[in-house]
């Protein structure tokens, strides 16, 4: 396994201008194994073509096309009426997983999580939940709205964003193992005084996260790296993936 790429890398890039096409094509010749483009980060006069050339790029290289939208599946007591759009753009352009942040679920009815069911099974498509910076993504109302999804056996995964603990004042190290057995979607990024610095550069024992993850979730980096340091970040999380096989 190698490290995954999430365009938050590139926010500096893009901001400029760049595309997240341009930018994801810098990859190529990098130890990856998949992609995550973000929602809010595209033209929209330009995304549908934009879609189609990435899913190409991620063929041509044998990545997975990850995309993470810019809302909440659950607002308190319905559905993100777009989240159906979401899943067809998905299915329109071959996007492997959908990452979106939980939301609120807490008067959300049984009727309505069979229609969230009704809708996942309608398209080929997998769908992640994260945990988010906010209030909904406090460590035992998260774990407690998890457990209720799982116990009306809705069908998704979970995100891991080992960054977002920190602005509600949670421990990631102490989350994970409280929510280990339910990640499938790493995002990994360090933390110091609410900012987000290069790995061993901050507050997270990104190491200690990594090497007890399950063998087959994907370790998206997710946060502003320079070209001078992309290669040094991705090796760093390679060698430690590599290690991690080596003493299974």
């Amino acid at each position: 396994m190698h490290v995954s790429i999430n365009t938050a890398v590139f926010i500096h890039e893009i901001q400029a201008g760049a595309s997240q096409l341009v930018c994801l094509k810098g990859l190529t010749d990098r130890n990856v194994d998949n992609i995550e483009v973000r929602g809010e980060l595209f033209n929209e006069a330009t995304k549908n073509e934009e879609m189609k050339q990435i899913f190409l790029l991620c063929a041509d290289n044998d990545w997975k096309f990850f995309y993470s939208i810019p809302g909440e599946l659950f607002l308190k007591n319905t559905i993100n009426p777009n989240f159906e759009q979401h899943l067809q753009m998905a299915e329109k352009y071959h996007v492997d997983q959908l990452k979106i942040s939980l939301g609120d679920l807490s008067e959300i009815t049984e009727e309505q999580f069979e229609d969230v069911k009704d809708l996942l099974a309608k398209y080929n498509v997998k769908v992640t939940i994260e945990n988010q910076p906010n209030n909904n993504g406090v460590l035992d109302t998260f774990t407690s709205q998890l457990l209720k999804l799982k116990e009306a056996d809705v069908p998704v995964g979970y995100t891991f964003d080992s960054g977002n603990w920190y602005w509600v004042y949670e421990d990631p190290v102490d989350a994970f193992k409280n929510l280990s057995e339910d990640i499938t979607v790493f995002h990994l990024k360090d933390i110091k005084d609410k900012e987000t610095v290069l790995l061993d550069e901050g507050a997270t024992d990104w190491k200690c996260l990594v090497k007890n993850l399950k063998s087959d979730v994907p370790v998206f980096l997710e946060y502003e790296i320079s070209e001078k340091d992309l290669d040094g970040q991705i090796q760093k999380v390679n060698n430690l993936l590599a290690e991690r096989v080596a003493e299974a």
